[in-house]
């Protein structure tokens, strides 16, 4: 009995130790400053709206969005467990101020592609927008 349970919890650690090695290794490699490529709100393509957006990822999974004055801060969570890739995001400063927004993201190298509901309502279910809703698709690549 002794060995099963401890077979158990030895299994059950070494599943959240794995856990928290992928999200600290997703966090790490979206630490930097990115340039927003693509951008599209309820199917409408907005990019040229935010072509001077900077936007930054620090370690501390922090990030900073500014566009002119306007200032958008916050932190986020990542669970790179769900399939796809979920992550929420608590804005601490700017118009989204006290709100989480539920996103899924996906980076491939020096991309990252993230897909939020900016509505308040449930999760993405893909990396696409659909017309008369607030979600919102926005491709990033990493400056050099």
């Amino acid at each position: 009995m002794r060995t099963c349970f401890a077979s158990g919890l030895a299994l059950v650690m070494f599943l959240v130790s794995t856990a928290s090695g992928d999200e600290k290794a997703d966090l790490k490699a979206m630490v930097g400053k990115w340039t927003i490529v693509k951008a599209e709100l309820g199917k409408t393509d907005i990019l040229e709206l935010l072509k001077a957006l900077e936007f930054e990822i620090r370690e501390d999974g922090k990030y900073t969005a500014k566009l002119g004055n306007e200032i958008d801060n916050g932190s986020f969570t990542v669970d790179p467990s769900k399939s796809p890739k979920e992550m929420d995001i608590k804005a601490t400063g700017g118009p989204n101020k006290g709100k989480t927004i539920k996103a899924l993201y996906k980076q491939d190298g020096d991309t990252l592609t993230i897909c939020y509901n900016l509505g308040g309502g449930d999760r993405p279910t893909a990396f696409e927008t659909k017309p008369d809703t607030k979600l919102y698709l926005a491709v990033y690549k990493l400056k050099k």
